[in-house]
């Protein structure tokens, strides 16, 4: 199995809501595009939200994640992974998100898609925001919830961290389709920091 690498984030430069995802599938790998699968719910999330269409240039659609002063990166950099799917990620290096967070004080909210982008992020950055030790440890948030987090290379600030419904299209519990997780992410992104 040969390693992956990521991309490099993207979106303002000073932004006021970082999106991390896991990191990007086989699909997005080969388009060189954050969330290239088609069929992943995450640009018709946003485009609901911030209203675009999702099927707008690849260029365009960053463009407007800038303006919106939303950034958009993933927890992992490299990884060794067969296939797509976030369960098979193995020897998961993370990106330095505790030196892009410290360096861009304008970051009021962190919103984490999807179960994996929250466990990498509780287990290489923010392990205040586990719960219990060892082998019984959880991430505190369930989906939809938020929470005040205050980093240690960033003292005085609190920043807003949310665990959303991944925008993954495989269906999961009450989250089958993107109308069942527009709330959540509505909720959270569009809500004042």
């Amino acid at each position: 199995m040969s390693l992956l690498r990521g991309f490099a984030g993207v979106g303002a430069e000073s932004p006021r809501i970082l999106i991390l995802g896991s990191f990007p599938s086989e699909k997005s790998l080969e388009r060189g595009e954050y969330y290239g699968n088609e069929r992943n719910h995450f640009w018709p999330l946003l485009g609901s939200i911030l209203g675009f269409a999702p099927t707008e240039p690849y260029a365009e659609r960053l463009a407007r994640l800038e303006r919106a002063g939303i950034a958009l990166w993933d927890v992992i950099a490299s990884c060794e992974r067969e296939g797509s799917l976030d369960q098979d990620i193995r020897e998961e290096l993370p990106n330095p998100l505790s030196e892009y967070v410290g360096s861009r004080p304008s970051i009021a909210r962190l919103a984490l898609n999807g179960g994996k982008a929250a466990a990498s992020f509780v287990a290489h950055v923010a392990p205040y925001l586990r719960r219990g030790t060892g082998s019984r440890s959880a991430l505190r948030l369930a989906i939809g919830e938020t929470e005040s987090w205050s980093p240690d290379f960033a003292l005085g600030r609190a920043i807003l961290v949310a665990r959303l419904p991944s925008s993954s299209p495989v269906p999961s519990g009450r989250f089958r389709g993107a109308e069942d997780k527009l709330p959540a992410w509505s909720a959270f992104l569009a809500s004042s920091p």
